[in-house]
């Protein structure tokens, strides 16, 4: 074999090994994370977004929007589990729920996992997102058709304006980012609207971002929530694919947030992460998160 077909033959072989090495990444900010590929199962950009589902090598099926991750089949159940079962466990008897975003299905997924509750209403705005995950992410999607669950493809900004007052117990608020369309999700226009169509002991929780990488965003959300509602409580918990892993949580209402004691938490038994003695763990305040929120800047 000539020198000219020895280099031939290895870009050949450079070029296979690049091509069945497909990763896909998401870069936020000044910090990248990778995901090496198997298959590419959903691609298609909605009227706000580009929407992926990518098989991978680690993580399972993952959910991507516009770049960014939002849900893998690994630890998704570590955001899911908190986010519903400790409002959950700060409120007996809960019945009637709304869902702001959520379109992958996990929080509905937890939710259903209660017999009292007797009502779910999810407002998504991309139902692009919900019919890619219905076939695609069985794992989270698995109880969007519930009975009890009503699926109202609408900007949840517009959809809160005209919702009943004095109507729901809780609100969960399971949205990306506050970028975009979805910005208004930390105003306090929103929040005020919330608070109105809340009981008067319901409860609002909501993501608010990794006080590691979104420490701005964090302090924003707390601060406008405290200008609206008079009880407000910050939790922790982990997501390993998002970035900065460690994940913030904040509860509010009208009403005095008391902690129950463990024998008093009715929580499911099929969870992954949650147990009932989490809950003062969650709500333990580390003080580099009380740092951020007292700060003056």
């Amino acid at each position: 074999m000539t020198a000219d077909s020895q280099q031939f033959v290895t870009l050949l072989i450079l070029l296979f090994t690049m091509l069945s090495s497909l990763w896909a990444s998401e870069q936020y900010r000044e910090t990248t994370l990778g995901f090496r590929v198997k298959n590419i199962l959903f691609k298609q950009r909605s009227n706000y977004q580009m929407v992926e589902i990518l098989e991978t090598f680690d993580w399972g099926n993952i959910l991507m929007l516009d770049g960014l991750m939002m849900v893998t089949e690994k630890d998704e159940f570590f955001y899911h589990e908190t986010i519903v079962h400790l409002p959950m466990a700060l409120r007996p008897n809960i019945k009637n729920v709304m869902v702001v975003g959520g379109g992958d299905g996990g929080t509905v997924r937890e939710l259903s996992k209660y017999a009292s509750i007797e009502n779910i209403d999810m407002v998504e705005i991309d139902q692009l997102v919900v019919e890619a995950c219905k076939k695609h992410l069985p794992i989270t999607s698995s109880k969007l058709d519930d009975k009890r669950v009503k699926i109202i493809f609408q900007d949840a900004f517009e959809f809160i304006k005209s919702a009943p007052k004095n109507h729901y117990d809780l609100i969960i608020a399971d949205s990306s980012d506050p970028e975009g369309f979805a910005a208004s999700l930390i105003e306090t226009d929103f929040y005020s609207m919330v608070k109105d169509s809340l009981k008067e002991d319901g409860l609002f929780a909501a993501q608010s971002g990794s006080p590691l990488s979104q420490p701005k965003e964090l302090k924003a959300s707390w601060s406008n929530l405290n200008k609206v509602f008079a009880h407000c409580e910050i939790a922790w918990s982990i997501t390993p694919t998002y970035p900065g892993a460690w994940w913030s949580f904040v509860v509010a209402s009208g009403k005095e947030i008391k902690k129950p004691s463990i024998k008093e938490i009715n929580s499911p038994k099929d969870c992954k992460f949650w147990q009932p003695e989490m809950l003062e763990a969650l709500l333990c305040k580390p003080k580099f998160i009380m740092d951020i929120l007292e700060s003056k800047s």
